[in-house]
Parts: C-alpha cells; sequence; structure tokens
C-alpha cells in the first residue's frame, strides 16, 4: 500500500479523530487499485475498514472531471443555503 493523502474524518461517528479518510494505491488481485477508505483510529495503530472503495485507473480517471462538478454543485448548494438563512 501506498498512501498518498490522509485527512481526520468530520462526518457522524468518525470525527474527533476517530477516524481518518485515507486515499491510497494498493496492489489487489494481480491490478493496482485507487482505494479510498476510512480508517479507524480507536484501535491500536491505525486499521482499515470496510467503509470505502476501490476503483480501477481508469474509474478514477473518469471520476475526476466528475469530482469537479460535484464539488461545484456542492458549493452552489451550500452558497443558496447561506442566503436562505440571511433572508
Amino acid at each position: 500500500m501506498s498512501e498518498i493523502w490522509r485527512t481526520p474524518s468530520l462526518e457522524g461517528k468518525w470525527k474527533d479523530g476517530k477516524g481518518h479518510v485515507v486515499l491510497s494505491v494498493v496492489p489487489y488481485y494481480q491490478r493496482v487499485w485507487v482505494d479510498m477508505r476510512m480508517h479507524n483510529m480507536e484501535r491500536e495503530g491505525t486499521s482499515h475498514t470496510s467503509r470505502g472503495f476501490r476503483l480501477t485507473i481508469g474509474q478514477a480517471e473518469n471520476l475526476l472531471g466528475q469530482l469537479a462538478v460535484a464539488i461545484d454543485k456542492a458549493k452552489e448548494e451550500e452558497e443558496k443555503n447561506k442566503r436562505k438563512g440571511d433572508e
């Protein structure tokens, strides 16, 4: 496993340092996968959980553009909600 990125989770039961979101490259079943998974930090050391996914290199490449679209939509929604709250 080659870890690329790690950040503490801000979601529900995993916040407050209980879990980290980890992006890595993993060889598995004669393929190389891009893996994004929650790691449980409450156990001794760090341990993978079943909360995550693996993508082929092609799937990960296709995800890049769609991720930018999702981020833009999320920002728009957040701004819309903020404006509603200011009224």
